[in-house]
């Protein structure tokens, strides 16, 4: 046991990393933790790692790492953001007033950062991991804790005025339904990138349970489009997966099996899922489709707001400032749909980043469907652990949910944070 502490102490600080290395390798460690608190401090230790990276290729020449498509259309889309912003009513509204975009580049250098510490030290994707899968399960207990007492760790209490929804560690936000469908689809990627040796059936068995239990948890916390995300993840795998189709079919079958139970045996999730579901989805002007009537007025609103400037929008952060200049029905802080709240503000040439983004994404996965069903090319088979992170990107660009502000720092942080294993994870396809 000691001589494991002090193997794992003499990789994490190898001497031939600067003590620069070390810091920054560690906000990047912290990051799930740093989640859990709120908004501030994610967003400070993406920022600090962009700066770093930013100082750090400069003086050691690493172009190689904006040579790539996405840093080209990210550059291209953020000059457009700021155009837009700067051809807008109230400059300062659209690109900086409550989380403007007019700083929005320091995702591009998280990610091109998270890249470089990874690729120096990939021990890192072990140590992440290990801290990212701890985290998800405090989480989830400290949530359970609360959803069968009424009370978590932290005094918090559940939220009955909104259905019984549960909030744990997020004390009145309603968010970690949804934080737990981003972090759980990446955690599963990291770990069957870690455990390589498919026939372990033990490590088959608790990587599945601990799926179980995260589908099940998230059903709990009665936040319906971060079920419905988790269980698209599900599907994705159970139909793209290499190795793991019949373990991920059998562990999806065992959580539907509880998700049932708790659904007929607890009247918030009865309410919640069933009956308020039902209502919502058949009193739409579309019938059926995954949102609430509510919603359509805030899209109904966004589209009455993209007619106005069709082509390059009104300018970013629009939706909000106009909202809060004229009581118009259906208006809120955003439109809780990221296509929407693109037309809305940047237009067609806006929106068409998003769309060719989810069209690529499609691409990839129909490409795997063939490749696995029909043609049974499997030298052209995309590795599980990728294929995760490829299906967790798709399901964040998928357009018909309700979702955040394109611009809230937290959830970008989320959104943002499985690009670089992606780089890492394809620039060692082969290796």
């Amino acid at each position: 046991m000691r001589e494991s502490i002090n193997k794992l102490f003499f990789d994490l600080f190898d001497v031939q990393y600067s003590p620069y290395f070390y810091f920054f390798s560690l906000l990047f460690l912290l990051l799930p933790v740093a989640l859990v608190t709120g908004p501030f401090l994610p967003d400070a230790f993406l920022t600090l790692i962009g700066i770093y990276f930013l100082i750090v290729s400069v003086q050691k020449k690493l172009y190689a790492y904006y040579q790539n498509i996405f840093v080209y259309i990210f550059i291209i889309f953020y000059l457009f953001l700021v155009m837009s912003g700067l051809m807008s009513d109230d400059i300062y509204s659209s690109l900086i007033d409550t989380n403007g975009p007019l700083f929005y580049f320091r995702y591009l250098f998280f990610v091109l950062g998270v890249h470089y510490l990874i690729d120096t030290n990939p021990k890192l994707i072990q140590y992440f991991s290990a801290i990212l899968l701890i985290t998800i399960l405090l989480v989830i207990m400290d949530g359970i804790l609360q959803w069968q007492t009424g009370t978590n760790l932290l005094g918090y209490q559940i939220d009955n005025f909104h259905g019984g929804r549960v909030t744990g560690l997020f004390r009145d936000e309603q968010i970690l339904g949804h934080f737990l469908s981003f972090v759980v689809p990446l955690s599963f990627a990291l770990i069957l990138f870690l455990v390589k040796e498919k026939k372990n059936n033990l490590k088959l068995l608790l990587l599945f349970s601990f799926l179980i239990l995260s589908e099940v948890f998230i059903f709990i916390t009665n936040d319906r489009s971060a079920f419905f995300k988790i269980v698209q993840f599900t599907l994705l795998l159970i139909f793209l997966s290499n190795n793991f189709k019949l373990f991920r079919l059998i562990s999806f079958v065992l959580s539907l099996i509880i998700i049932s139970f708790l659904a007929l045996n607890t009247s918030h999730s009865y309410n919640r899922y069933m009956k308020n579901t039902l209502e919502d989805v058949s009193s739409t002007k579309i019938p059926y489709m995954p949102w609430t009537p509510l919603h359509e007025e805030h899209f109904e609103v966004a589209f009455n707001f993209f007619k106005e400037s069709p082509i390059i929008g009104n300018g970013p952060q629009f939706f909000r400032y106009k909202c809060m200049q004229e009581p118009i029905k259906g208006c809120t802080s955003h439109p809780h749909n990221y296509y929407f709240q693109t037309l809305a503000e940047l237009g067609l040439v806006g929106v068409s980043f998003l769309f060719l983004g989810f069209l690529y994404l499609s691409f990839i996965l129909f490409r795997q469907f063939l490749n696995i069903w029909i043609l049974k090319k499997e030298k052209y088979y995309i590795p599980d652990h990728l294929l995760s992170l490829y299906s967790l990107t798709f399901i964040f660009l998928w357009p018909l949910i309700p979702s955040g502000s394109f611009y809230n720092n937290w959830l970008n942080v989320m959104i943002f944070l499985p690009v670089p294993f992606i780089f890492y994870f394809r620039s060692n396809i082969n290796k």
